[in-house]
């Protein structure tokens, strides 16, 4: 197979579109709640708008997700994402001129926009993959994706730097930020508008709508996808821990340095780091990855993640995710060394998660793409929504042990979800080659009839 087929071209220019679109989400997500700490000063909004932003993104996103698939099927996957990319550009264009009700309306759009570009990604890679591309294409669309951070934070490094050491970001750094932001996610608009059509397109009923929201219900009861809830919940409560409530927590440590925000982007450069090693590790195991088990890796993911919430604990003062603080942490003092190696492990259990949840899905569900992922992404910003609504409140200690609990039961239901799977899969191909024997069996018989039959006649 060429290096270069048209499914591996089509993967690389729908990772090219998410490049563009996560460069600057993924980076304001991270300045979010520092930057509307700053403007709160002048009075006009309020000290935790970003996480209540974060939080209605996230609520109307799980809203959304009921109806995306088909939407998405009536858009089409490619449009869909144009659709979705366009919602982030309007919401981005928001920080111009920040309004905390704009914000707020922006988020409501933004949310129904990520329901519909996620899943018309995953609904546009099922449909450019086979069961021996799968693991790889996955992989290699999360890294390229997610490479977004490590663009992202080296461009708030140098901003930042530029700016010098400051706990508030001043109004012209904010416009230039945003203005960069908002350009970025029109760009990422017309890399999908010119994608191709997908290489092994499904077949779907178009004639009943409420036949294909029907079957994400049905889809959504079944013993695999209620167990597979509880990994999709987990992923989305890590998800908010490493995209708002960590970089928080970074950022009003006090003792970590002068410059916090300028930290801000090096913890991004490190999450970047983390995501694209895991990304690519899972890309270069391709095939080997259904000899290794995608349990094995998720095994690795979680204790990855165990680790940092250890660091986190050790390192950070209790209300670090909360308000700015001199503190120490909880047995040492602030370390910037561990925290940003936090950050990286952070990113690399992060897509460690994320491309074994779609390679399963791809392999498990590809006549329901569109479903499986809408409901994958329903159960994940469902507890993000959760996660940053009550993140305001909570101490980051608190987050730490809702964090440990819930990665350790996630990891148990994949386990045990992949063992179901793969067992099926093994009946599958076993009755499959019985009957191939059969048939092969029946053929040689009928052959040997026909052949004396002919003798006997001649």
């Amino acid at each position: 197979m060429p290096l270069l087929d048209i499914p591996t071209l089509n993967v690389i220019q729908l990772g090219l579109g998410f490049f563009s679109t996560f460069f600057a989400f993924n980076s304001q997500g991270f300045i979010e709640e520092a930057v509307i700490d700053s403007a709160a000063d002048s009075g006009n909004l309020n000290k935790h708008a970003g996480y209540y932003s974060l939080s209605i993104i996230y609520a109307v996103f799980t809203v959304a997700n009921f109806v995306a698939a088909p939407i998405v099927d009536i858009l089409t996957p490619k449009w869909a994402m144009v659709v979705g990319s366009l919602c982030y550009a309007i919401f981005q264009a928001g920080f111009l001129f920040l309004n905390e009700w704009y914000l707020y309306a922006s988020s409501a759009l933004l949310g129904l926009g990520a329901s519909i570009i996620w899943t018309g990604q995953g609904s546009y890679l099922s449909q450019n993959c086979t069961k021996e591309t799968t693991s790889r294409n996955s992989s290699m669309l999360w890294a390229m994706s997610e490479s977004s951070l490590l663009g992202g934070g080296v461009f708030l490094f140098i901003v930042f730097s530029v700016q010098g050491a400051s706990d508030q970001i001043p109004t012209s750094t904010i416009n230039i930020l945003y203005s960069v932001f908002t350009v970025l996610s029109v760009i990422s608009t017309f890399i999908f508008a010119f994608l191709r059509a997908p290489f092994y397109p499904e077949t779907v009923d178009r004639k009943n709508y409420g036949k294909l929201v029907g079957s994400t219900f049905k889809l959504m009861f079944t013993k695999k996808m209620i167990l597979l809830a509880f990994v999709f919940a987990y992923t989305g409560i890590e998800q908010s821990f490493w995209t708002g409530i960590y970089p928080t927590c970074i950022s009003f440590t006090k003792q970590l340095g002068s410059n916090t925000n300028a930290l801000l982007a090096l913890n991004a450069i490190c999450t970047g780091f983390g995501q694209i090693a895991a990304g690519v590790l899972s890309g270069l195991l391709g095939d080997k990855v259904r000899k290794i088990g995608r349990d094995t890796l998720i095994l690795i993911g979680t204790t990855v993640h165990l680790i940092v919430f250890a660091l986190c604990f050790i390192n950070f003062p209790q209300d670090s995710s909360l308000k700015k603080t001199d503190e120490m942490g909880g047995l040492i003092q602030p370390n910037l060394a561990i925290a940003l190696i936090a950050g990286g492990l952070l990113g690399f259990g992060d897509a460690i998660w994320n491309t074994q949840i779609y390679s399963f899905l791809c392999d498990t569900f590809p006549k329901q793409s569109a479903q499986a992922f809408s409901l994958f992404k329903l159960y994940q910003s469902a507890l993000s929504c959760a996660a940053f609504f009550y993140a305001p409140v909570l101490q980051l200690y608190w987050h730490l042990v809702i964090l440990v609990v819930t990665s350790l039961f996630a990891a148990c239901c994949f386990f045990y979800v992949e063992r179901i799977s793969r067992d099926k899969t093994s009946v599958r191909d076993s009755y499959n080659f019985e009957e191939d024997k059969v048939t092969n069996l029946r053929g040689d018989v009928q052959y040997r009839i026909n052949e004396n039959e002919q003798h006997n006649s001649g």
